[in-house]
């Protein structure tokens, strides 16, 4: 009998795995930017783990994705990046605003500046330095969290969650095909979505789709505006779990 036999559901081996590391639930969740009540709710199934999470765990802890969603392979990473994913420094955390608006996952939304009013969330440094560099360049200026609307992106991105966004130039300048970002119709426009985009070159187009098959893509024409007016940064993170504030004590 091996050490990860277990009901086939993700949260199921995600605490198999910190076990298996002999990390409490807020010593595995901190460098995640977390703390003990979300991967509580992760462990019991209460909240999904998603893609993008699951991406950030196998960085850090080197529990690898495919295993941790789907059960399929090995658990663990290489033991050389098992070692040296485990010696990261931890605990450093930037404190990030939220944008003052929301984007939609869907037509409409409005998105302005951060302003001095915005609340503030979170981020654990090594993380932020990981997440900059994967989505293009940038610097921690860079990074707002932003609330997205509608069911578009769904099961990805939900109705209300807290996305993070890298606003750096350079990664604008590039967006990468079927990564999610945020963008706009016109440089002037202040209607702001959250979209998988694929840039068609030859039409000059820039093709926004929906992870929610029940919606059609979209079209941004291209023709005399530059790229980086209308997409305005790429989301590296989504925070489900992000709690303003101590849980309730019955949460921990």
């Amino acid at each position: 009998m091996t050490l990860f036999a277990a009901p086939d559901t993700p949260g199921f081996r995600l605490r198999m795995a910190r076990k298996a590391l002999s990390k409490s639930q807020e010593e595995f969740g901190t460098p995640l930017g977390y703390g003990k009540a979300p991967v509580s709710t992760w462990e019991t199934g209460r909240v999904e783990i998603t893609i993008l999470m699951a991406q950030a765990i196998e960085f850090v802890w080197g529990i690898r994705l495919r295993w941790l969603l789907y059960g399929e392979g090995e658990p663990w990473a290489d033991k050389a990046t098992q070692l040296e994913l485990q010696s990261l420094p931890t605990g450093e955390v930037l404190v990030r605003p939220e944008i003052d608006g929301t984007a939609t996952c869907g037509p409409g939304g409005e998105i302005h500046r951060p302003g001095p009013f915005a609340p503030t969330h979170h981020l654990d440094r090594t993380l932020a330095e990981k997440l900059l560099k994967d989505s293009g360049g940038g610097r921690e200026e860079d990074l707002f969290f932003l609330r997205c609307e509608g069911v578009s992106m769904e099961p990805t991105i939900r109705d209300k969650e807290i996305v993070l966004v890298n606003t750096a130039l350079e990664g604008r300048l590039h967006p990468r095909n079927n990564a999610i970002y945020l963008v706009r119709r016109s440089p002037s426009g202040n209607d702001a979505r959250v979209k998988r985009v694929r840039l068609d070159q030859e039409r000059r187009q820039l093709v926004l789709s929906s992870d929610n098959r029940a919606y059609t893509p979209a079209m941004i024409d291209l023709d005399g505006i530059p790229l980086h007016q209308v997409v305005l940064g790429r989301v590296v993170w989504v925070g489900r779990d992000l709690i303003d504030g101590d849980p309730p004590a019955e949460d921990w």
